[in-house]
């Protein structure tokens, strides 16, 4: 019983510290997408920045752009081009430019 308690104790304070997150929790960070996605150019890093302050603004969905991230950076090469392309084809379709 003493087990059970404890175990159930530490489930929920790893929940409640917020130290556990599923992936698709993760929170838009430049220095962590940049990192991810492996910027090579102050270009690729500013693509980075603007699509960030467009979501900040709410004139970019961040599901929209945390799901292109999500999928790009399981790629094994090129991967910021694939986000690039992938999310400026996405954000096309529903209308909005990048």
């Amino acid at each position: 019983m003493a087990k059970t308690t404890l175990s159930v104790a530490f489930v929920l304070a790893v929940l409640a510290t917020g130290w556990w997150r599923p992936a698709e929790a993760l929170a838009l960070d430049a220095s962590e997408m940049k990192v991810a996605l492996a910027t090579a150019t102050p270009e690729e890093e500013g693509f980075i920045e603007y699509v960030l302050g467009r979501v900040d603004k709410g004139t970019l969905p961040e599901d929209l752009v945390q799901s292109t991230f999500l999928w790009a950076r399981k790629k094994s090469i090129h991967k910021f081009q694939y986000f690039k392309r992938g999310l400026i084809l996405r954000a096309a379709e529903k209308g909005i430019q990048l």
